[in-house]
C-alpha cells in the first residue's frame, strides 16, 4: 500500500490510510481506511467542506458525540471523531455487508419474514437510542447496514437530543442541501420544526419499512421540496392495495405508524414492532364487539339490458342493509364499496381498502320475470373461496334470495370467524315487488348526485308509494331527495326542507325504528329549522337505532361542530370515517370539523386526503380553497379555487369564494369582476345570498356583508347554521347586527 495513497492521509496525522472512496451523500462523502493502531478497517466520513463552515465544528462534533455514548448490538459503534484541515469527521466500524438501499437496488422488495425481522433489529436500536433521550432523525435505507446477516443502524450526524434547542434551518445556506432525507422525513421534520420526538423517528422507520414490502417509498415528489410538502398533506396507499397478500396486522400498524398527527403513533419503537408482528386488540367505539368485517361488493348487472343495473345494485343494498343488522358484525358501508364499483382488482387488495376480512360479490340477470342470481364469499386473508352459489328464480322470489344469501354468510362466518352470530333479522318494508322494484331505482338514480337523478328519484318514490302507501323507505327517499334537491337546485329552501320533514315523520309513523329516517329528520331540524335540541334529540335517536349508520354520525358532528362541541364532534367524524372509509364525503366532512374548530393544518390534511379519494369533487377543492385563503396561504388558495371553478359542477359559490380569496390577496380588482359576474346572474337566475356575502366579507366591506348574511337568515340557508363558528364570519362579530343575528338563531346560548 502506497505511503500516502489520499490527499486526506496528510490530514489525519497518519492515523488512517485512505484506500477509496465508498459512497457520497448530500452531505458527506464516506471513505473506507484502514486505522494503523488496531490494524482494522473502518469507515471515515467526511463533512463536505463549505457545509463545515455552515455547520461550525462545535455542532456538528458535539452531535457526533451522541453516537460516542451509544452500545447496542444493532447499532453501528463510533471509533473516533475530529476535525483535520478543516474539515469534520468521524470514524466507524466498517460493515461489510451493504446496506439496505444497495439490496433494496438488487431486490425491489423484500420478503415479508425478511421485513419483519430487518424491522424488529434496527427497532431494537433504534428503541435504545430513544430510550436514552436521543433522535437520530435520519432513518433510511442507507443507514441500515448488514453484519453476519443482521441489521445494524448507522450514521448519528444530525442526531440530537430530545428538546433540544437549535435554531438551525432545514436548508444549509445557499446549498440547499437537506438536514435529513426528504423521502423519509416525518411531516414535522419536513414543516421545519426543530423539536423533535421520538415519534418523528417511529415516521421515518415506517417509510424504510413501507419500501422494504412495496418497493419504493411511501412518498416521492418531483424534488425534494415536492416530496416534503408531500410528507406534510399526502396520505400513501395502504400497503395492502399495493401487495395484498400481506397480513392486516402489518397494514395497520405501518398506516398508524405513518400518521400525520405524531400523537396518532405509536408510542415507542418496541410498540409498533410488536403491532407488526401481531394483532392488536382494537377498540372500536361503535359495536366494540365486531373483530370481523364483511364487504359486500356492488353486484354485477349480466342482463341484456344495462338498465336492470338498478336491479344490481338494490341486492347490494339491501343485502348490505340485511348484514349490517347482525349484532357482533361490521358491514363496509355503502359509499366505501361503491366508490370501488367497477375497478378490476384482486380480492385481498379490495378487502384492504375496506378494512373487511371476507367479501362477497355476485352477478344478477334479469330476463323478462326470471333471475339468475350467483354470489360467493372470498376470505381477505388468504383469497380462500368460503362459499359461493347460484339462484334461479323468478322476480317474485328476489325476497327469499336475499334471505337466504344472508343467511348463508352468517353461517359461513358462524363456521370460520363467529360462533355466537346472530340470524339476520327478517324485516321487509313492502310485499310488493312492483313498489320495491321502483323504490331500487329510485335509490340508484339519488345515489348519482345530481340534479336530474334527485328529480327523476322523487318521481320514482312517488310511484313505489302510489304502489303501496304504507312503505316507509319510500317515505325516508322522498325525505332525503327533498333535502338534496335544495343543494343541487340552487333554490330558496322553504319548500324542499318543509317537504322533507313532512316525508321523514311520514316515515317515522310507519315505522318509528328506521335510523335513517330519524336521520333525514335531524338534518332539516339542524339545517333548516335550527331546533338544535330537536336536531340533538334524533341525531342520537339514529345513532341508538343503528350505529353504524355512517351519515348519521357524520351529520351528528356537524350539528355539535356549530355548537362549538369541537372535541365531540371530532369524535363523531372520525366515527364516520371509520365507518366508511373510502367516503370522501366523510373525510370532506373532517376537513369543515377542524376548519370550525380553527384547527387549519388539520382541515387542510382531511380535505386533501378526501381530494385524493375524489379528484373530481368540486366541493372538496372550495372547501380546501377556502381554508387556505383564512390560513393565508393565499397563491395556493387561488390555484386550488381556479382548479374547483373549471369543473363542470362549480356555481355560484365557489365563483364567490374564489372572490373572497382573491380579496384577500389584494387583487380586488378581479374579485370586483367576479362580484359583477355574480349580480349579473342574479337577475337571470336566483343567487343565494351566501354567495353574496362571501365575496362582501373578502372585500372587507361589513355593511354589504351583514346585509346578504341577513338575507341568508331570512331564507335560512344552511350556512347560517355554522355563524358561531365560521371563521370567516370574524370581522362582522364586533357588530350590533351579527349579534343581533346570534340571538335570533339562539346561538348566543351555550
Amino acid at each position: 500500500m502506497p505511503e500516502v495513497s489520499h490527499p486526506l492521509d496528510a490530514l489525519l496525522s497518519g492515523s488512517y490510510t485512505v484506500e477509496r472512496v465508498l459512497g457520497h451523500g448530500g452531505m458527506a462523502t464516506v471513505y473506507l481506511a484502514s486505522e494503523h493502531k488496531h490494524d482494522r478497517t473502518v469507515a471515515i466520513k467526511v463533512l463536505r467542506p463549505e457545509l463545515s463552515a455552515s455547520l461550525g465544528a462545535e455542532r456538528f462534533l458535539r452531535e457526533v458525540g451522541i453516537a460516542a455514548r451509544l452500545s447496542h448490538p444493532h447499532i453501528v459503534p463510533l471509533i473516533d471523531s475530529g476535525e483535520a484541515g478543516g474539515l469534520l469527521y468521524y470514524v466507524s466500524s466498517y460493515i461489510a455487508g451493504g446496506s439496505l438501499r444497495d439490496r433494496l437496488q438488487r431486490e425491489g422488495r423484500l420478503p415479508v419474514q425478511d421485513a419483519l425481522r430487518i424491522t424488529q433489529e434496527i427497532g431494537a436500536g433504534l428503541d435504545y437510542v430513544h430510550r436514552a433521550g436521543y433522535v437520530h432523525r435520519d432513518v433510511k435505507p442507507e443507514n441500515i447496514l448488514f453484519a453476519d446477516g443482521h441489521a445494524m443502524l448507522a450514521d448519528f450526524g444530525i442526531a440530537r437530543a430530545f428538546g433540544g434547542q437549535s435554531n438551525e434551518s432545514l436548508y444549509i445556506t445557499d446549498t440547499g442541501i437537506v438536514l435529513g432525507t426528504p423521502e423519509y422525513m416525518s411531516p414535522e421534520q419536513a414543516s421545519g420544526e426543530h423539536e423533535l420526538g421520538s415519534t418523528s423517528d417511529i415516521y421515518s422507520l415506517a417509510c424504510v419499512v413501507y419500501e422494504m414490502l412495496v418497493g419504493e417509498p411511501p412518498l416521492r415528489g418531483a424534488n425534494a421540496r415536492s416530496t416534503m410538502a408531500k410528507q406534510v398533506t399526502e396520505i400513501p396507499r395502504s400497503v395492502r392495495m399495493v401487495r395484498p397478500e400481506l397480513p392486516p396486522a402489518i397494514d395497520r400498524a405501518v398506516a398508524r405508524a405513518l400518521a400525520k398527527d405524531p400523537a396518532q403513533r405509536f408510542a415507542s419503537v418496541a410498540d409498533f414492532t410488536a403491532a407488526m408482528q401481531a394483532e392488536e386488540p382494537g377498540s372500536r367505539r361503535v359495536a366494540p364487539r365486531a373483530t370481523r368485517s364483511v364487504a359486500v361488493l356492488p353486484f354485477v348487472n349480466a342482463s341484456p339490458d344495462p338498465e336492470n343495473e338498478y336491479l344490481s345494485d338494490g341486492i347490494t343494498d339491501e343485502l348490505i342493509d340485511r348484514l349490517a343488522k347482525v349484532d357482533g358484525l361490521r358491514v363496509a358501508s355503502r359509499t366505501s364499496v361503491f366508490a370501488l364499483k367497477g375497478q378490476r382488482r384482486d380480492i385481498r387488495s379490495l378487502g384492504a381498502a375496506l378494512g373487511a376480512s371476507e367479501v362477497l360479490e355476485g352477478t344478477v340477470r334479469k330476463e323478462r320475470q326470471q333471475l339468475r342470481i350467483t354470489a360467493q364469499l372470498t376470505s381477505v386473508d388468504d383469497g380462500q373461496l368460503l362459499w359461493s352459489h347460484r339462484y334461479d328464480r323468478t322476480l317474485e322470489d328476489v325476497f327469499a334470495i336475499q334471505d337466504e344469501i344472508a343467511n348463508t354468510i352468517v353461517n359461513t362466518l358462524r363456521a370460520t370467524s363467529f360462533a355466537d352470530l346472530a340470524v339476520p333479522p327478517r324485516k321487509r318494508y313492502t310485499e310488493n315487488t312492483v313498489a320495491y322494484g321502483l323504490y331500487l331505482k329510485g335509490r340508484y338514480v339519488w345515489n348519482q348526485r345530481t340534479q336530474e337523478g334527485v328529480a327523476q328519484a322523487i318521481q320514482y318514490f312517488e310511484q313505489a308509494i302510489a304502489e303501496d302507501d304504507q312503505y316507509a323507505l319510500a317515505y325516508t327517499g322522498l325525505a332525503d331527495s327533498y333535502a338534496l334537491h335544495v343543494d343541487y337546485r340552487s333554490v330558496p329552501v322553504a319548500e324542499g326542507f318543509e317537504r322533507a320533514k313532512a316525508y321523514a315523520r311520514r316515515a317515522l309513523e310507519l315505522d318509528e325504528s328506521l335510523a335513517e329516517a330519524h336521520a333525514s329528520l335531524a338534518w332539516s331540524l339542524f339545517i333548516y329549522d335550527w331546533d338544535w335540541a330537536g336536531a340533538d334529540r334524533e341525531f342520537r335517536r339514529a345513532i341508538e337505532l343503528d350505529p353504524w349508520y355512517a351519515t348519521g354520525h357524520q351529520w351528528y358532528a356537524l350539528l355539535l361542530a356549530s355548537q362549538e362541541r369541537h372535541a365531540e364532534a371530532m369524535e363523531e367524524g372520525r366515527t364516520a370515517t371509520e365507518l366508511d372509509p373510502a367516503s370522501q364525503s366523510a373525510r370532506r366532512g373532517l376537513g369543515w370539523l377542524a376548519f370550525y374548530a380553527r384547527h387549519f393544518d388539520d382541515a387542510r390534511e382531511y380535505l386533501t386526503r378526501a381530494v385524493a379519494l375524489n379528484p373530481t369533487a368540486e366541493e372538496t377543492y372550495r372547501a380546501l380553497g377556502l381554508v387556505l385563503a383564512v390560513q393565508g396561504r393565499l397563491d395556493e388558495a387561488e390555484r386550488t379555487l381556479r382548479e374547483a371553478a373549471s369543473m363542470p359542477a362549480a356555481g355560484t359559490y365557489t365563483t364567490a369564494t374564489l372572490g373572497y380569496a382573491l380579496a384577500r390577496a389584494g387583487k380586488r380588482a378581479q374579485a370586483e369582476a367576479l362580484l359583477r359576474e355574480l349580480e349579473a346572474r342574479a337577475r337571470e337566475e336566483y343567487v343565494s345570498p351566501v354567495s353574496f356575502a362571501t365575496l362582501h366579507l373578502g372585500l372587507e366591506r361589513i355593511e354589504d356583508a351583514l346585509h346578504w348574511t341577513e338575507e341568508a337568515c331570512n331564507e335560512r340557508r344552511g350556512w347560517m347554521a355554522y355563524l358561531r363558528v365560521n371563521a370567516i364570519m370574524d370581522p362582522l362579530r364586533g357588530e350590533p347586527r351579527f349579534h343581533a343575528l346570534m340571538r335570533r338563531m339562539r346561538l348566543d346560548r351555550r
